[in-house]
């Protein structure tokens, strides 16, 4: 039997639920999370619903809930005893998440690290403090980790984890729509919140040097995602444009809505610093959406020859002047959007959770 640590899921949309929603469906397994009532609920795969939890009714659980503490509120070996479940009945216990449950290092345990953004372009002290002295004890306590990129494998033994106990799955994606043929205009979009690592001052230089080069340029830049401590900077950065309407900050969208903004995009623009992997990047690809993306290593790792790269920290001269070679170059916009198809049609999510099924296997033989 199979355990799935889902009790660091939180309320809302995240691209950490995006990956418990693709992912954990594929797996067999007893679903650990934290139900309406604020106390650990065990489901079947039956029971389960792809769902992200709501927000705990108890003040201490919700702030728990909120730094990824659940599993420090919860009496977990009381919950396995009203079910009528021994410990050692479990051959392995999996976390989509960066967490081991600490209660039971004798379990091996299988998590998951999606990027250790925290130590280098932190948002908050705190953040920085809780992956800096926290999570080695998560690390300490699973049995092997999956790092979603080599780029993320490789800062995990930086961060001290024996590389024969990381394991490299690549994030998968399924095509569920017919791909982009050709623009329908010359809007851009990216999907980044408002943090410091998605370098959002780079798009705005980037979109400064377009007005000013060429003022014909008659599209939107919609930057989609959620306000943080970035927000006074970036309305200030909009607001110093020549043309400071061109540019929208949309803070959420329903699924169905964001993606019809990004389908009559004509590119995607992502001027990170740091990522585990920049999913929305793969998404685009998925649609035949070309994308034009800053020259950091795991962009390197996935993108090379299906991307346009500019650098993170130039006057925004590159990145304007890939815009203007897309808008007059429909040969380069046909072989972005197919290259790019490729790399999402290589990358499947069948793949991924068959990957993630033989570390479980293997786990439970040992």
């Amino acid at each position: 039997m199979q355990l799935i640590n889902l009790l660091s899921w939180l309320p809302g949309h995240s691209g950490f639920g995006s990956y418990v929603q693709r992912v954990v469906p594929g797996l067999d397994g007893l679903r650990l999370q934290l139900g309406i009532d604020g106390q650990g609920a065990l489901l079947t795969p039956g029971q389960w619903l792809p769902q992200p939890p709501a927000w705990a009714p108890g003040r201490r659980m919700r702030v728990l809930q909120r730094y990824s503490l659940v599993q420090h509120g919860l009496n977990l070996p009381a919950l396995l005893q009203s079910h009528g479940i021994q410990l050692d009945q479990f051959e392995a216990i999996y976390s989509p998440f960066f967490d081991a449950l600490l209660c039971w290092p004798d379990v091996p345990q299988l998590i998951t690290c999606h990027d250790l953004t925290p130590l280098v372009a932190s948002n908050s002290r705190k953040a920085w403090l809780r992956y800096r002295l926290w999570q080695p004890r998560h690390c300490q306590a699973a049995t092997r980790l999956i790092a979603i990129s080599r780029y993320v494998a490789d800062q995990l033994v930086a961060f001290g984890v024996e590389s024969d106990r990381i394991e490299v799955i690549p994030n998968g994606i399924r095509i569920q729509r017919p791909p982009l043929l050709a623009p329908s205009s010359q809007d851009l979009v990216a999907l980044a919140r408002h943090d410091v690592n998605k370098n959002l001052p780079a798009l705005f230089r980037g979109i400064d040097q377009l007005q000013r080069q060429w003022p014909q340029w008659s599209g939107t830049l919609r930057i989609i995602g959620r306000g943080g401590r970035q927000t006074p900077l970036v309305q200030r950065l909009r607001q110093s444009l020549p043309r400071p309407e061109q540019v929208e900050l949309i803070d959420a969208l329903p699924q169905a809505e964001l993606m019809a903004l990004v389908r009559a995009a004509m590119a995607l623009l992502s001027a990170s610093t740091e990522e585990g992997f920049d999913y929305p990047v793969l998404e685009a690809k998925a649609e035949g959406l070309p994308t034009l993306i800053s020259d950091i290593p795991v962009h390197r790792e996935f993108h090379e020859g299906s991307s346009l790269f500019f650098p993170t920290d130039d006057d925004g001269t590159a990145m304007a002047g890939q815009v203007r070679a897309l808008l007059g170059d429909g040969a380069l916009w046909s072989h972005l959007s197919s290259a790019g198809l490729d790399l999402a049609r290589s990358l499947s999510v069948d793949r991924q959770i068959a990957q993630i099924r033989d570390q479980l296997a293997a786990l439970g033989a040992s």
